[in-house]
C-alpha cells in the first residue's frame, strides 16, 4: 500500500507540474509526418504519401496539395524527406530508397501554394552495387526571411557508409549560391561553401575541405557574397552543424546531439525551429522553450508521444504528430509569450 500511495503521490506531482495539453487540431492529412516548415502565416507539410500540402494558418484556411514532383509519380518507393519555405516559393527533397543497397536522392522548387515542382539538376546518391559507389552532387539548403538559398556541394553519402574514399562531386573551385525569394538570384564565391543559415538578407556559411566537409570556420556575407562582421562560434560546433538559425538575437547552430547559441547548449535528439527570439525544441514528450538570450527556459506543453516535428511562423508555433493520419497543431503567440514571454 506504501508503494502504491508513494506512485499515486509522484503522479500527481508530476501533474501539477505538467505544461499545457496540446490545442485544438488546425487540420488533418493522410500518412505519417516526415517533414514540417514554416515562414509567414504559411506551413508546409510532407506526409508518407509522398504528399505535401501548403496551409495558411492565420486565415484558418483548408491546406492545398502541391502538384507532386514527378519521382512521386513512378510505382517506385518515393517520399517527399525535406521541405523549406520561403514567402512565394516551396523546396523540396524526394528519396527514392527500394532496398537497403542504395539511395537516390532529387532536389524540387516551385511557387506556392500549389506548384508545380521543378527539378533543379540530377539525381545523387549511393549504392552498394555499382561503382563508383556515390553519384551526382548534394545539395545544402536554408530558409529564412521569405527566401531560400541553394548550392550544391560534394556527395558524401558512399563516403560514410565506408563504401567509397572520395566524395563524388569533389569541392568545387567556386560556388554559385541560388537565392529564391530575393532581389538577386544569384552569386558566385570563390571555394566550395555550406550553407548553414540566412534571415533573408545575410547568410551564414562555412567552407568546405577536399573531402566535402566543414572546416570549422565561418563566414556571414550579404545577398551579393559581400563579406560581413562574422559572428564567433565554437569550432567545433561548427564542423558539427547540420542547420542553422540566424537570428537578431545572435546564431543557433544545430548538431546531431545538441542545440547551440549564444552562450548555452541544450541536449535533444528531438525536432527544435526558432522563432521571434527563442527555440522550440522537443525533448522527450515535451516541447520546450528558450530565450535565444537570457537563457531562460521552460516546458511549454506536453505531447502523446516524443516523435514531433515543429515550425515556427507569424501565427506562432505549428506541431506536427501522427502515425496513419497527421495532425497540425497551431499554439498561438499569446499563449507562447504565457509561458515565457520574449523580454
Amino acid at each position: 500500500m506504501k508503494l502504491v500511495a508513494a506512485a499515486v503521490a509522484l503522479a500527481l506531482i508530476g501533474s501539477a507540474r505538467a505544461s499545457s495539453a496540446l490545442p485544438t487540431p488546425s487540420f488533418r492529412v493522410d500518412g505519417y509526418p516526415l517533414a514540417l516548415v514554416a515562414a509567414g502565416p504559411r506551413v508546409a507539410v510532407a506526409t508518407s504519401s509522398c504528399a505535401v500540402r501548403v496551409a495558411n494558418l492565420v486565415k484558418g484556411a483548408k491546406p492545398v496539395a502541391v502538384r507532386q514532383p514527378q519521382a512521386c509519380r513512378s510505382d517506385d518507393p518515393v517520399a517527399v524527406d525535406d521541405l523549406w519555405l520561403g514567402r512565394s516559393a516551396l523546396v523540396a527533397q524526394t528519396i527514392d530508397a527500394p532496398s537497403p543497397h542504395g539511395e537516390q536522392y532529387a532536389l524540387w522548387s516551385g511557387p506556392l501554394p500549389k506548384g508545380p515542382l521543378g527539378q533543379r539538376g540530377s539525381e545523387w546518391g549511393w549504392t552498394d552495387s555499382d561503382v563508383p559507389a556515390g553519384y551526382g552532387c548534394d545539395w545544402s539548403v536554408a530558409a529564412g526571411g521569405g527566401i531560400i538559398a541553394l548550392t550544391q556541394v560534394p556527395n558524401r553519402l558512399a563516403v560514410d557508409r565506408d563504401i567509397e574514399a572520395k566524395p563524388a562531386c569533389p569541392a568545387a573551385a567556386t560556388s554559385k549560391i541560388s537565392l529564391i525569394g530575393a532581389a538577386a538570384a544569384q552569386f558566385t564565391l570563390a571555394g566550395s561553401w555550406k550553407i548553414l543559415a540566412t534571415d533573408g538578407k545575410r547568410l551564414v556559411l562555412t567552407p568546405l575541405n577536399a573531402l566535402g566537409l566543414s572546416t570549422g570556420e565561418l563566414a556571414l556575407v550579404d545577398l551579393h557574397g559581400k563579406r560581413l562582421p562574422t559572428p564567433r562560434i565554437a569550432t567545433a560546433v561548427v564542423k558539427a552543424a547540420i542547420d542553422g538559425w540566424l537570428t537578431p538575437q545572435g546564431l543557433v547552430l544545430e548538431t546531431a546531439p545538441a542545440i547551440s547559441g549564444p552562450g548555452w547548449t541544450v541536449h535533444t535528439r528531438g525536432a527544435a525551429t526558432v522563432g521571434y527570439g527563442r527555440l522550440f525544441y522537443v525533448q522527450g514528450r515535451r516541447v520546450r522553450v528558450r530565450r535565444i538570450r537570457g537563457g531562460a527556459d521552460r516546458a511549454l506543453l506536453k505531447l502523446p508521444a516524443s516523435e514531433a516535428l515543429v515550425a515556427a511562423g507569424s501565427f506562432g508555433l505549428a506541431i506536427a504528430l501522427g502515425t496513419e493520419k497527421t495532425t497540425v497543431y497551431r499554439v498561438p503567440w499569446s499563449t507562447i509569450d504565457r509561458t515565457l514571454p520574449l523580454s
